[in-house]
């Protein structure tokens, strides 16, 4: 039976905060009595008084609880209930003491006057201007907070949506959700259109509603474009939108196409064969356009540097840096110094180093303006300790700011003669796009990148694109050069590509590649585990927690990112203690952590990897040290970093690691492709181990399907 109880929180004695399920203790009746309630709930502090819908239920292994479906959040009104509520790290930096000296200056009205006059803070003796300002901004966020964490929870929606919806979309984000439902799908990662459609239907939107019906195809076209395609043919999406939305007849759904193209949301152009419409995020479309455009420039303007006596330049920059250019690298170093744009490819040990540190040698020896660059800020370290030169990521060389965006721009162009990009196979057309922009058409582009790794994370095939499209200048490097020859991580990187299963090192005491079968599935992550932690530290001198980096194809199962972390946080770094979980994952000190997107404000980059240093549950902040620089985090701001034990070899793209273990097995088969056990191999630098199936090995060096890429850039340049 469903009854209503008030009473006041004494304990969390668990909170989830991805989900907010919440076990707590509750002081509620007269005589008064604890209860053990359990429930969804907006983010309970103790002290706080709560008024509950639900029902008593007897659980097999905890007892009498009582069941919470809905529920209400109110703060206290005595002054030992106050100074719980206030110093239970609701706020940050307002721990116990603080709380109670505010309590104890303020009496009651303690929270009517942080509400409506946090000015009087300044009466309170020795609490300092920053303090103060930190105290009335945390307590003006977290009221924010826990009216759109009440909203969310009716849906039962937690804590770790509410975090990320309130960072995009603002002090404004209840009202906006109210007005479009679908902006949790559209804007708030991990947030699915099931859910999103769960709430709006919830808010009164029927099935035939037109809205929902357009929601619907704009998050089909979405999800194509996250799958890293550039437009959808309409059949395409109307079959997406069909399979999301299985109500809805064909002809509801192309009138709400219709009126998304009306609105200008998706944007569509003619298919070669008559009728048929290619569909495109408006971005993206924007994008592809602008790039041909701004690439088709580049080629028809001349540039402000010519390179005279091109063969004795290149004979210079050979003896100035003692370099003995392969046939195949010259002719490449001279289109390098004649064309406006070229593309420069090839696999690992070809030299495409060397060959960029030549011709940025001479370019340098011309006073030519010039700047290198790479996605990434591991890449670009890469790329700056192999030249010599500097070497910056493409965000930072355009100048980007986290709230006005690009500094660099079509209306403000860099001054440069010759950008080189290195690791290009991982830029994407949005990323494409900011750089063409910014460059003047007088410069030169050389692209470095190798096509037969994967492709961007993000949507397009740019690289590719432009070597399919005969319009710039390739060369493709094929020679493997003298000092590479005695790698078998090359020669092994070089036989998947010709479709053969690579031979491992004679001496696996000494040699850089092998291959261990292990016909067990369930015995792979203990022989993994095995070589990690002891193997090759023993034999090999690798120390597991800084040479060591476990590369796998996916982030599910046993053998994914999410397993394998947890199992290799508790075996490296068993003394952490129990650490902090938000966002679905636990961090604890000590804990080897990468960095997930771009931060400019703390100057940490996709893909930078550091060490959990400290984490303080009174400040709420979690420090990690990259490279010898810590770097505080809000524990709200914790969905930016992730555990790296073990990381997905599409993550590992641009970097290199010591030691790379990478395990094989039959339940990898969606992913296991050639592309992407190249793209692994070619991570190691001094060692590369394979681990499981040889079936499995064998059927990725089979598949040597390109992943399709929906995309017209090759043909705009044509």
């Amino acid at each position: 039976m469903e009854e209503t109880l008030t009473g006041r929180i004494e304990r969390i004695t668990f909170a989830n905060p991805d989900n907010g399920w919440t076990v707590l203790s509750v002081r509620t009746g007269k005589p008064a009595r604890i209860l053990t309630a359990v429930g969804h709930l907006p983010s309970p502090v103790a002290g706080e008084f709560i008024e509950m819908t639900g029902r008593f239920v007897e659980d097999p292994k905890f007892g009498r609880q009582f069941q919470v479906d809905r529920a209400r959040l109110l703060p206290p009104k005595t002054e030992a209930g106050l100074k719980k509520y206030l110093g239970s790290g609701l706020i940050k930096g307002l721990g116990p003491v603080l709380a109670g000296r505010l309590v104890d200056y303020f009496g009651p009205a303690a929270l009517d006057i942080l509400d409506q006059n946090p000015e009087r803070l300044i009466e309170v003796p020795g609490l300092g201007a920053h303090r103060r300002e930190a105290i009335i901004e945390g307590w003006r966020r977290n009221r924010g907070l826990k009216r759109l964490l009440e909203f969310l929870a009716e849906f039962g929606l937690g804590p770790a949506v509410g975090l990320k919806a309130l960072r995009r979309l603002g002090e404004e984000a209840e009202r906006l959700i109210r007005e479009d439902p679908y902006r949790l799908a559209y804007e708030i990662e991990g947030v699915g259109f099931a859910t999103a459609d769960k709430v709006a239907r919830r808010l009164g939107l029927t099935v035939a509603d037109p809205r929902r019906l357009a929601a619907g195809l704009l998050f089909a076209l979405n999800q194509f474009a996250d799958e890293g395609h550039v437009y959808t043919p309409e059949r395409e999406l109307l079959a997406a939108g069909a399979e999301l939305l299985p109500e809805a007849e064909l002809a509801a759904l192309k009138e709400a196409l219709a009126r998304l193209l009306l609105a200008g949301q998706i944007q569509g152009r003619p298919q070669d064969e008559p009728g048929g419409v290619d569909f495109y995020p408006p971005r993206l479309l924007r994008a592809e356009d602008w790039v041909a455009r701004d690439l088709l420039a580049i080629l028809r303007t001349p540039p402000t540097v010519e390179v005279p006596r091109q063969p004795q330049a290149l004979a210079w920059a050979e003896k100035a840096l003692g370099l003995n250019l392969s046939e195949s690298q010259r002719q490449a170093a001279l289109l390098a110094l004649s064309q406006k744009i070229l593309v420069i490819t090839g696999g690992p040990g070809t030299g495409k180093t060397t060959l960029t540190r030549a011709i940025t040698a001479i370019f340098g020896a011309l006073k030519a303006r010039q700047a290198l660059v790479a996605p990434t800020g591991r890449a670009a370290r890469r790329l700056a300790e192999a030249t010599g030169r500097e070497a910056k990521t493409v965000h930072r060389l355009l100048e980007y700011a986290p709230q006005a965006g690009f500094q660099r721009h079509p209306e403000r162009k860099l001054e440069l003669d010759l950008l080189l990009v290195d690791e290009a196979s991982m830029v994407d057309l949005p990323l494409m796009n900011h750089l063409t922009g910014a460059l003047p058409p007088t410069a030169r582009l050389i692209l470095v990148g190798d096509r037969d790794q994967l492709p961007s994370v993000g949507p397009g095939r740019v690289l590719a694109d432009l070597i399919d499209s005969g319009a710039v200048a390739v060369a493709r490097l094929t020679e493997v050069h003298r000092q590479a020859e005695g790698s078998h991580i090359v020669l092994a990187a070089h036989q998947v590509l010709r479709g053969q299963v690579p031979e491992s090192s004679p001496d696996q005491e000494k040699g850089d590649f092998y291959f261990l079968e292990e016909r067990e599935p369930g015995r792979i992550l203990p022989r993994l585990l095995s070589l990690v932690t002891r193997t090759l530290p023993a034999r090999r001198g690798f120390d597991p927690l800084e040479d060591i980096q476990v590369l796998t194809p996916m982030h599910g199962r046993d053998l994914g990112t999410e397993h394998l972390n947890q199992v290799l946080s508790e075996t490296l770094n068993p003394q952490a203690g129990p650490g902090l979980t938000r966002f679905g994952r636990r961090f604890r000190p000590g804990d080897r952590v990468m960095q997930l997107k771009n931060n400019y404000n703390r100057e940490v980059f996709n893909g930078d990897g550091g060490r959990v240093e400290r984490i303080d549950p009174e400040t709420r902040e979690m420090t990690v040290n990259f490279e010898g620089r810590p770097v505080v985090y809000d524990f709200s701001e914790l969905d930016e970093l992730t555990l790296a034990y073990a990381i997905t070899i599409h993550k590992a793209q641009g970097s290199e690691f010591p030691a790379v273990v990478i395990p094989l097995t039959s339940s990898h088969h969606i992913m296991l492709r050639r592309n992407l056990l190249y793209t692994g191999l070619t991570r190691g630098r001094r060692l590369v181990v394979l681990i499981g199936s040889a079936r499995a090995l064998s059927a990725a060096v089979a598949d040597n399907r390109e992943l399709v890429r929906r995309s017209h850039l090759a043909r705009k340049l044509g």
